[in-house]
């Protein structure tokens, strides 16, 4: 049934929406580099018309759609990237009419517009405001979480999704503090849609460029190096899908213009490589370190360019960033991708840092950027927001099912909220709105072992 709804609804936006003209790109042919990003910014720019940012609702409901999966209900729904289960049932559907954002408290209680590029990087300016090509439809309480955060992979969750979309510590070497990760079906989305910003808002970029981490000081790159690094690998793991195609022509129905790097995602390759001036490290041998905690286990990937000279890789680890040992060593091969577990058990409440030196043939030898990670006392549960106002959520880590007693203390111990739950059913909302701003404990009991996380409460 889903299967021929969705080929009605593909061929339902072939007709709403127009297809990429042949000469469309013309001006762009055989340039690369800042030239190329160039032709591409003014390409992208003649025609496009700039929208009032509340038709983007009404543009949702012909373009971001696919058929019901979940409740009851309108036979089409909004195509929710934070929600989206590409491999099983979706875990919750939105009405593209009756669902619109309103309010929320949780997850699936609406969809909103979430700014793939947010509004404070560009100082919520009127076109990249409204622009639809980085404009998402999706929860709006996910869409909250994410916050103004970067892109980037988590090392510790500190919040997870329904669908597996998280926020929590970076994982990627070179970017730090906290990121959002969305599941890997749409890691690539995200990437071109940020390769079209920076292409599309070049000139206003060295104007934003200290509000994110995400910008560089210039109109070439644009981009820092080690968040293009990631975009780039995410443009190539999660490769242009139909649901992108559609909305990209869909797009430039409804204001004018397109994303090239939808049309021909080798155009990120002739924007951004080693032969442009300024990125002679693009490629580079060491393409990308990081590294997930998953239990009692931090797991180090690493990918590089070529192997052609190299001997070995020492793993390095350091408690305070400063004095590393080795822990361990890998010899270089021909797979360009590289693994390395290192069993944390006995070394929670603290950070580590790790870092590769990568040893030649000849001896010589040079080392990555430093990938770091804050292992927590509490590996059972996590508890956000942190800080928190009005609720916090308790989440669950383990998957097996016990009875956890739960508990709210102020810093002196004694006990003022308490609420039991079971480890398997995911997440308890608890309502702390009476508790007075200051510092708290959550402590969890499960199984004759407690577990303990601080949190603050905001008023």
């Amino acid at each position: 049934m889903h299967k021929f709804l969705f080929h009605l609804l593909c061929c339902f936006l072939f007709f709403i929406s127009a297809a990429q003209p042949p000469e469309y790109y013309n001006a762009a042919a055989d340039k690369t580099c800042a030239a190329l990003k160039s032709s591409l910014k003014k390409i992208i720019t003649t025609g496009h018309k700039l929208q009032d940012y509340d038709l983007l609702f009404t543009q949702y409901k012909k373009s971001d759609i696919k058929p019901r999966e979940t409740g009851s209900g309108s036979v089409t729904v909004i195509w929710d990237i934070y929600s989206d289960n590409p491999t099983g049932k979706d875990p919750y559907n939105f009405d593209a009419s009756t669902n619109q954002c309103g309010n929320y408290n949780s997850e699936a209680d609406c969809y909103n517009r979430e700014h793939s590029v947010p509004q404070s990087w560009f100082n919520e300016d009127a076109t990249p405001g409204t622009d639809y090509m980085h404009i998402f439809p999706t929860d709006g309480y996910v869409n909250n979480r994410r916050s103004n955060f970067l892109y980037g992979e988590v090392a510790s969750a500190s919040w997870t999704s329904k669908n597996g979309s998280k926020t929590g510590t970076s994982a990627v070497a070179g970017i730090s503090g906290t990121v959002f990760e969305p599941i890997d079906a749409y890691k690539g989305d995200v990437a071109r849609a940020f390769f079209y910003f920076v292409t599309r808002y070049q000139d206003n970029i060295p104007g934003w460029s200290s509000n994110t981490t995400a910008f560089t000081h210039d109109t070439f790159p644009s981009v820092n190096i080690f968040y293009l690094k990631m975009m780039m690998l995410w443009n190539i793991q999660d490769p242009v899908s139909q649901k992108e195609i559609d909305r990209n022509n869909a797009g430039y129905t409804y204001q004018g213009n397109r994303n090239p790097y939808i049309d021909n995602p080798d155009y990120a390759n002739l924007v951004w490589n080693g032969s442009c001036p300024g990125l002679g490290a693009l490629p580079v041998d060491m393409l990308y370190f990081t590294g997930k905690l998953t239990n009692n286990i931090i797991a180090l990937n690493w990918q590089t360019a070529n192997a052609i000279n190299l001997e070995s890789f020492n793993i390095e680890k350091s408690y305070n960033g400063i004095s590393y040992t080795g822990i361990g060593s890998i010899k270089a091969n021909n797979t360009q991708h590289y693994t390395f577990k290192d069993n944390i058990t006995a070394q929670t409440g603290r950070r580590i840092f790790y870092r590769l030196k990568k040893i030649d043939k000849d001896g010589s030898f040079t080392y990555s950027q430093v990938f770091s990670v804050h292992v927590p006392l509490n590996q059972v549960f996590t508890v956000s927001p942190n800080p928190a106002s009005n609720f916090i959520t308790v989440q669950f880590k383990e998957t097996n099912v016990y009875t956890a007693q739960i508990t709210v203390c102020d810093l002196s111990g004694k006990s003022l909220l308490n609420y039991t739950g079971k480890t398997g059913s995911g997440i308890i909302n608890i309502p702390v709105a009476d508790l007075q701003s200051g510092g708290y404990f959550v402590k969890m009991l499960i199984n004759g072992q407690q577990f303990v996380q601080k949190i603050v409460i905001i008023r």
